[in-house]
């Protein structure tokens, strides 16, 4: 008997949070990340760049081609992240686009599908957001591959009627379900026909997710009676989680015989739909090699056994869905999605999704007052948006609408449509009625951005994921404030202290917020950032840039002595992401002992009180001045405060001179004189050990000097009762009737 013919589908939802600070649209160091930069560079290399060059191999290891995997899937790339990769990588993006290039030259139309722009789950948005959200996607995508999109996917396959009724609406014509959301199947021409014991009215059939048949694409119905529809595929679950979980992506004979069980299941008469749908990062980030037998199978091994690698709108065109299909509706009709057994609990309250074994006691009760809290922000943003906006914006809402055409393109593009949207008022007020329509639109994307999933999907309130979200609550406050309204931000934070982290004891929500509202980068800590870096050089030449703007000085006087500097002057800080334009006048001082300060618009703000990114670009200056002219024991201090979270990023060629001017300031404390205040302070001698790292490893001349010095001090009794643990992490013997504790 022949083997029949498979339609196959792989689809991969590649997806990253926005992990920029929204401040400075930049993206920061994330040192959980190392060796690499951030999470996204580190994701892309393992998969997103992987699966545009992967390698096909001969039996003999060697390299027989380089193919492009995307050409051969249904894929969609999230804005924020295929922004990530147009702005970092040019050359893996323009992969992409020839993907489905590619596609569309083989089959007759492209894989590429759209995706909400944030990555919400649509079914808990607002209406109005719901439909600025999938406008948004469609748009960026259209901007992207020069298309319409045909299909969208929806952020955890999350859906509810009326999601998919806008994706009808706006013109969308396919989707991608799992199967435990659909709740009922009818066969055409069935309808009014009596049915068995297992159909309901009208022909329908109940099913589940094991007895939905994948195999072919299904209508879901316009509720308002047009005749109007939606294709739904629904991805095969079984062979989804195999190559999730099981051995499917490590083996391509696996990958092949698990294909082939997927379409015996089905009893389509035509070759069948096998939709295998996942995660994209699974090939080759979460599963290693997982790109390379997606490669062999696709281009390879898949075509010997009459498997046909093709994409859902090829497949929808060749096989038009002629059954119709019910959705499930979820606990309180709020929707269902692939990842949540509860509907979509998991991203509004404690539903018992975690990732966390259960043994482990956390729970999730900080989702609601999450929800609650950004829900609050959101409202108050809409309120203003609205009636601000309706003084210089026709239709606001519209105009929100088209922003997403223009939402990453230069001001004066942004500036052009909001112009076709403008009132009288807009067009007489000049520039500074453009930055007021511009912030109220920043504002928005701001509150659309900050209700990303992730930010609900995991399990505490002070992981990585949640602290991205919060930080887009709190600058999307921060717009709010510098369009002209009122942030609630008491009301916020009382919701968020509710919100109790499981890993950190005793902190919350509130307390995550504080420490992300640190990243804030403001007109004054902007041109603090620039002038300290002044103020730290010898003749004030030194040049930092600030990230987000450009803070252009004029009148700059630079006053400069053996133990005190000072750089005064006026600044002009321009917002790269909103185009607002501050003045800020400014005072930067040096002093042996009191250390560096700023006062920048009448704010005083310390080096120690900027953001982590800003301590990076000014670390190498003001540690080459507390080392050459600081007060010993204070620069310590000072050095070791502004090194936090700045070094061991695993970037060591980077990290080696800062290192070495941690061993000189400890030598410095171990020298002469100097070295009775820190007698007085032995944690702080063994914590710039620590910091200094490698510079102080045994062989070094740093390493040989700091066991010189501390050997006079230990011959002193003051000595060897302080600095002990020094002492021993250095090789020293200890005294006698003490254990010995490892060298360094």
């Amino acid at each position: 008997m022949a083997t029949r013919p498979i339609a196959l589908v792989v689809h991969g939802h590649f997806y990253q949070p926005p992990r920029e600070n929204p401040w400075s649209d930049e993206l920061e160091t994330e040192p959980s990340a190392s060796p690499f930069h951030d999470w996204n560079a580190r994701i892309h290399a393992e998969c997103y760049r992987a699966n545009a060059y992967v390698r096909i191999h001969d039996r003999a290891g060697h390299i027989s081609s380089i193919e492009n995997n995307y050409s051969r899937m249904s894929f969609n790339f999230g804005p924020t992240l295929a922004r990530w990769i147009e702005r970092n990588d040019p050359r893996a993006h323009e992969r992409l686009l020839r993907a489905d290039a590619d596609q569309r030259h083989r089959l007759g139309v492209g894989g590429a599908m759209a995706q909400a722009y944030a990555h919400p789950i649509v079914p808990l948005a607002t209406p109005a957001d719901r439909r600025t959200q999938l406008l948004w996607g469609l748009s960026d995508f259209r901007r992207r591959f020069g298309r319409a999109a045909a299909g969208l996917w929806l952020p955890e396959t999350a859906a509810d009627e009326h999601t998919l009724a806008t994706l009808i609406d706006l013109g969308v014509r396919y989707t991608i379900l799992a199967p435990e959301q659909i709740a009922a199947v009818r066969a055409p021409g069935t309808h009014h026909e009596a049915g068995a014991r297992s159909e309901i009215n009208d022909g329908w059939t109940l099913v589940d997710r094991d007895s939905v048949d994948t195999g072919r694409a299904y209508r879901w119905m316009h509720p308002d009676g047009s005749g109007r529809f939606l294709s739904v595929a629904v991805f095969d679950g079984p062979l989804s989680r195999q190559v999730a979980f099981g051995e499917t992506t490590h083996d391509a004979a696996a990958f092949v015989a698990a294909i082939r069980a997927s379409g015996a299941r089905s009893k389509v008469d035509a070759p069948p739909l096998v939709l295998c749908a996942s995660d994209g990062e699974l090939f080759g980030h979460h599963r290693k090699f997982a790109d390379m037998n997606l490669a062999f199978t696709a281009f390879v091994e898949g075509p010997k056994h009459r498997i046909d690698p093709t994409n859902l709108a090829a497949y929808l065109e060749a096989h038009p869905a002629t059954w119709e299909m019910r959705l499930a509706l979820g606990p309180d009709g709020k929707g269902t999605a692939w990842s949540c057994g509860h509907g979509v609990g998991r991203w509004f309250r404690d539903c018992g999704c975690s990732m966390m074994p259960p043994e482990r006691g956390w729970n999730q009760h900080w989702r609601a007052p999450l929800r609650a809290a950004l829900d609050c922000l959101q409202s108050a943003a809409a309120d203003f948006f609205e009636d601000a906006g309706a003084h210089l914006l026709v239709d606001p809402w519209g105009a929100r609408d088209a922003y997403g055409e223009v939402v990453d393109a230069p001001i004066a593009e942004r500036d052009a449509l909001l112009a076709t949207f403008g009132t009288p008022a807009l067009a007489a007020g000049g520039e500074r009625a453009r930055e007021s329509a511009r912030l109220l639109l920043e504002m928005q994307r701001a509150t659309l951005l900050m209700y990303a999933s992730c930010g609900f999907y995991f399990d505490d309130i002070a992981g990585l994921e949640t602290a991205l979200v919060i930080r887009l609550a709190a600058y999307a406050a921060d717009l709010l404030k510098d369009a002209g309204g009122t942030p609630p931000l008491d009301e916020m934070l009382d919701l968020l202290a509710t919100a109790k982290s499981n890993q950190v004891s005793g902190e919350t929500g509130a307390d995550v917020f504080r420490q992300v509202a640190g990243d804030r980068i403001s007109p004054a800590r902007a041109v603090a950032t620039v002038a300290l870096a002044k103020v730290a050089s010898p003749d004030g030449a030194a040049e930092v840039a600030s990230p987000g703007g450009v803070v252009a000085i004029a009148d700059q006087v630079v006053e400069s002595r053996a133990e005190h500097a000072s750089v005064s002057g006026m600044a002009t800080v321009t917002s790269a992401r909103t185009g607002t334009v501050n003045d800020v006048r400014f005072h930067a001082t040096w002093d042996k002992d009191a250390g560096f300060r700023c006062v920048a618009d009448g704010v005083t703000i310390a080096p120690e009180q900027l953001g982590r990114e800003d301590r990076r670009r000014l670390l190498p200056l003001l540690l080459a001045r507390l080392v050459e002219q600081g007060a010993p024991l204070s620069s310590a201090r000072l050095a070791l405060t502004l090194g936090r979270g700045v070094l061991g990023t695993g970037d060591e060629a980077v990290d080696a001179p800062l290192r070495d001017a941690y061993a000189q300031l400890l030598l410095r404390g171990l020298d002469g004189g100097a070295h009775a205040a820190l007698v007085g302070a032995a944690d702080l001698a063994t914590e710039l050990m620590d910091v200094a790292g490698s510079a102080l490893a045994l062989g070094t001349l740093a390493r040989a000097r700091a066991e010189e010095h501390l050997a006079e001090i230990l011959a002193t009794e003051a000595g060897r009762a302080s600095l002990g643990r020094l002492a021993a992490r250095l090789g020293f013997a200890p005294p006698p009737g003490t254990k010995s504790a490892p060298a360094a």
